[in-house]
């Protein structure tokens, strides 16, 4: 379902300040325009310094339960390839402060798409998260989706989509990661069989 595993995606997001202009009186009473304006530009910068991601988490396929590809990719011509494994999510912190008790997470991920080696078209993805503490106590479940009609690439399987139910339902998550797994072996007669890599993620 996935043919490679280089991406550069990462979310923006632009707080618009709009500020309004003061009457002579207001100036009146708290001083000079040149006393207004610090405290004015203070706030615009203060609303855009604050922090709108709700938890970052580096990722990485399980070690014992990588995405497996049925039937293996090739560079043959695309065909209809279902995907399964695990994505370890690790070493979280809640940017914004929302979520500071989540430290980790194991999604347990599945889906299907029209691929090979060398494309991928009418994805659709979906996956778990179990979230847990930082004494292994079970916190919340998210369930993420991701479906894209027509060409896609990896970043709208794994790591791009919305939160569909549970913990932060209704937000968005997307990221970024480095493959591991040797993109050779669609070239050999086994076929591409299974994805590993690392990288983060962000919900927001």
């Amino acid at each position: 379902m996935i043919h490679q595993l280089r991406l550069g995606r990462a979310r923006r997001i632009a707080i618009a300040v709009v500020a309004a202009g003061c009457a002579a009186p207001l100036l009146a009473a708290t001083g000079s325009a040149r006393t207004a304006t610090p405290a004015a530009a203070q706030t615009r910068s203060a609303a855009a310094a604050a922090p709108t991601d709700v938890l970052t988490c580096s990722v990485r396929t399980a070690p014992n339960n990588p995405v497996a590809f049925t039937p293996p990719l090739r560079d043959a011509t695309p065909q209809l390839t279902k995907g399964k494994g695990v994505i370890l999510l690790e070493n979280c912190s809640s940017p914004n402060g929302k979520a500071p008790n989540i430290a980790s997470g194991r999604m347990e991920l599945s889906g299907q798409a029209t691929a090979s080696c060398r494309s991928l078209a009418d994805l659709r993805a979906s996956g778990t998260v179990t979230w847990r503490d930082a004494q292994g106590k079970v916190l919340s479940t998210s369930t993420l989706a991701a479906e894209h009609k027509g060409s896609a690439t990896l970043a709208d399987s794994l790591l791009k989509g919305t939160v569909t139910a549970g913990r932060f339902n209704g937000q968005s998550f997307s990221g970024t990661a480095t493959m591991t797994s040797d993109l050779r072996d669609c070239t050999t007669p086994a076929g591409f069989t299974t994805l590993t890599g690392s990288g983060k993620l962000t919900f927001a």
